[in-house]
């Protein structure tokens, strides 16, 4: 029964999430994109190249076991993960961003996933058993055809699309519960058998990408935070899948445990970023007490048209308060 559940909330919670997104965003929502190209062409280079290289890199110093390491590489060549737009909220990021991030990531993870699987299969110590054409089909089924589905009934119904886009995100967060509770379960009893060799890898893996991450989505703050986590979160329920496919005497649970595991990991490397990003915002709000945008000595004009200093206002106010001394009283 336990096995049953998990294999349903691992396989469905990912379909459920691009679902909400296409009812949440349509496809107008990724017309944003162009409007920033820089950044988000920044975004999709840290986390399709650059992150599964650091991974891979920091994999081969430690000298991880085979099956963990290739656990962590697939975990950081999966983007896109459904907590990232909920993280990104509670964390004072951009969520436009960050809801276009997932998409573009999805959409990318289509041509980046089976040609990471097929690099790696033919690099020395991984010894991955995943064909890319299964992987690609894998792929395709869960991110492709709800997100299709979703972006189609709001473009067809979009009265309906929004009260739809209610109940499944309700859905969705029951799920995510259910997940995360079951990953919780079967992950606890696995930390201790992870090793510091895997721990040190996943950490320096995670503060690399958040790193990388906040300084590819500049200058915004918010869009810094935004792209930093949607580096940093690799989506578990598709490595779980791809860890499955790559290392068939791999149970089903024992991938949930092992991915589990580095999800828990990860969640602690993010901590350190997240204090420091909080305290960074303080420190700005705190800076800024003005509106932003606004510069001291400088004040919006009627209508908001523009800004003209003080210095200019000063002789128009000396005038009007002449003209209405002189002025007899009624």
């Amino acid at each position: 029964m336990l096995k049953a559940l998990c294999v349903f909330a691992l396989s469905h919670v990912v379909v459920l999430f691009m679902f909400h997104a296409g009812l949440a965003q349509g496809a107008g929502g990724l017309s944003r994109v162009f409007q920033r190209p820089a950044l988000y062409g920044r975004a999709l280079a840290v986390a399709l190249v650059a992150v599964p290289l650091v991974a891979y890199a920091l994999v081969a110093l430690f000298r991880v076991p085979p099956v963990a390491a290739g656990s962590l590489v697939l975990l950081s060549i999966c983007p896109g993960a459904p907590l990232q737009v909920k993280q990104a909220q509670a964390l004072g990021a951009s969520v436009t961003t960050s809801l276009n991030l997932v998409l573009l990531l999805a959409l990318c993870s289509l041509v980046s996933v089976p040609l990471w699987v097929a690099a790696l299969d033919g690099l020395r110590g991984f010894h991955l058993q995943a064909n890319p054409s299964e992987v690609l089909k894998l792929v395709l089924v869960k991110l492709v055809p709800p997100l299709v589905a979703g972006m189609a009934v709001r473009f067809l119904l979009p009265r309906a699309a929004e009260v739809l886009a209610v109940w499944v995100h309700r859905l969705f967060s029951v799920l995510l519960l259910v997940t995360a509770g079951l990953v919780l379960f079967l992950a606890a009893p696995r930390l201790k058998d992870l090793g510091w060799s895997s721990v040190l890898a996943l950490a320096g893996t995670v503060s690399a990408a958040a790193l990388m991450g906040h300084r590819a989505g500049r200058p915004r703050p918010e869009d810094r935070r935004a792209v930093a986590l949607a580096a940093a979160l690799g989506n578990p329920g598709l490595a779980m899948s791809l860890v499955v496919h790559s290392y068939p005497g791999v149970q089903v649970m024992e991938a949930a445990a092992v991915v589990g595991t580095f999800v828990l990991v990860r969640a602690l490397a993010l901590v350190p970023y997240k204090s420091w990003s909080r305290r960074q915002g303080r420190k700005g709000r705190a800076g800024r007490p003005l509106r932003e945008g606004s510069q001291p000595g400088w004040s919006v004009t009627r209508g908001g048209r523009g800004t003209v200093p003080f210095a200019l206002l000063a002789p128009r106010r000396r005038a009007l308060h002449r003209r209405s001394a002189s002025s007899p009283s009624p």
